[in-house]
C-alpha cells in the first residue's frame, strides 16, 4: 500500500513538472492555467505590415482568437470596430504605437482568424469577456486598451461591469463608441445594416469614417492606401448579422450606462466632431458620467478619427498612458 502511495505521488510529480515545463511556469496555478498560443502558418506580413508579425490563435472562452503582437514597452490591446477585422488597423496608426508599447491586435470571435461558436448569442458583454480573457491569457499587464467603436463599448463594459479576468486592465482610450440605453444618440436609421451588407459596406463605412472636407478626402485616399497594402480578412455574411445583432441589443440595454460610475480605472474618451454614427454627444455624455474621465474631440474629424490624425492620436495615447493620475 506505501509503494502504491509513493508511486502515485512520483506520477503526480511527474506530470505537474512536465506541465510546468509545456507552459514555461513555475507550478503556480496561473502558469498552469495559461494557454498555449498556436503558430498560424503563412500569415508573416511583407511590405508596410511586415513589422506585425505572424498571427498566432489561443484558445479563450471555447473559441480561439487570433492575434499579433509587436513593437515593445508597456502593455497596449487594440480592439476593432463593428464589421472590423484586425487587418483594418492601419500600419501608419500602429507604427508609431508600436515605437512605445507592446502592441497587441486581434480579431474580435468570428471575425477574420478568429473562430466563432454560433450556439452562442453574441453580445457586447459576451466580447468583453473574450478581450479579459484575452489579456489573461497572454499574460499582459497594467493593459492600456484602446478600443474603436463598437471596441470602444467592449472596454467599457470590462471596467463598467468589472468583467471576471480584466484585474490587469490599467487604463481605457474608447474612441467612438458610447455606453447604449435611451440616452444613447443613435446612428442613422439604417446605417448598422448597411455597415453589415457586402455590396454596400465599403462605401457606408468611408462615409462614415471621413468627413466631404479637403482634410477628411486627404485622410481617406491615405488610408485606401494602407488599406490595399495589407491584405484584408474578409468577414462572413453571418458573423456581421451576428455582430450588427449584438450593437442592436447594446444600445437597448441600460446595463452598462447605470454603470458607469462604477469604472474605476483611468479613462480618455475620445471622438471626432464630425461622426455621424457616434454623435459626439455620446462622448460628452460618458465624460461625465466616468468619474475622473478625460475628454478629447477631433475638430475637422468624423469616425476615423484616428485614421485622419493618426500621429496626433498616437501621441495622445502615448501621453495618456504615461500619467500617473486621471
Amino acid at each position: 500500500m506505501l509503494w502504491r502511495m509513493n508511486a502515485r505521488r512520483l506520477l503526480l510529480v511527474v506530470l505537474v513538472a512536465s506541465a510546468c515545463a509545456a507552459t514555461g511556469g513555475t507550478g503556480s496555478a496561473g502558469a498552469a492555467a495559461r494557454p498555449i498560443p498556436t503558430l498560424v502558418p503563412d500569415t508573416q506580413l511583407t511590405g508596410a505590415g511586415a513589422f506585425m508579425g505572424p498571427v498566432h490563435t489561443v484558445g479563450v472562452n471555447g473559441v480561439r482568437l487570433g492575434y499579433r503582437q509587436f513593437g515593445s514597452g508597456p502593455d497596449l490591446l487594440m480592439v476593432t470596430g463593428d464589421t472590423a477585422p484586425m487587418s483594418l488597423w492601419m500600419p501608419y496608426l500602429l507604427q508609431p504605437l508600436a515605437r512605445a508599447f507592446r502592441v497587441t491586435i486581434f480579431d474580435n470571435r468570428g471575425m477574420g482568424y478568429s473562430t466563432d461558436d454560433p450556439a452562442v448569442r453574441l453580445s457586447v458583454p459576451l466580447m468583453a469577456r473574450d478581450t479579459a480573457g484575452l489579456i489573461a491569457a497572454l499574460g499582459l499587464r497594467d493593459t492600456t486598451v484602446v478600443g474603436w467603436s463598437m471596441g470602444g463599448e467592449i472596454a467599457i463594459t470590462m471596467a463598467a461591469l468589472h468583467i471576471t479576468g480584466a484585474a490587469a486592465l490599467g487604463r481605457i482610450v474608447s474612441s467612438g463608441g458610447d455606453a447604449g440605453s435611451s440616452h444613447t444618440v443613435q446612428p442613422p436609421p439604417g446605417l448598422l445594416g448597411q455597415l453589415a451588407d457586402p455590396a454596400t459596406s465599403t462605401a457606408a463605412a468611408l462615409q462614415l469614417m471621413f468627413p466631404p472636407s479637403p482634410a477628411g478626402q486627404a485622410a481617406q485616399s491615405r488610408f485606401v492606401a494602407g488599406f490595399l497594402a495589407v491584405p484584408q480578412e474578409t468577414p462572413s455574411a453571418e458573423i456581421l448579422r451576428r455582430q450588427q445583432d449584438a450593437e442592436i441589443a447594446f444600445y437597448r440595454s441600460r446595463r452598462v450606462w447605470n454603470r458607469l460610475g462604477a469604472i474605476r480605472v483611468p479613462t480618455l474618451i475620445t471622438n471626432g466632431e464630425l461622426d455621424p454614427g457616434v454623435p459626439v454627444a455620446n462622448a460628452r455624455a460618458l465624460a461625465r458620467r466616468i468619474p475622473g474621465a478625460r475628454l478629447s474631440i477631433y475638430a475637422g474629424a468624423s469616425h476615423g478619427m484616428m485614421f485622419q490624425n493618426a500621429s496626433k492620436f498616437a501621441a495622445e495615447v502615448r501621453r495618456f498612458a504615461r500619467s500617473t493620475t486621471r
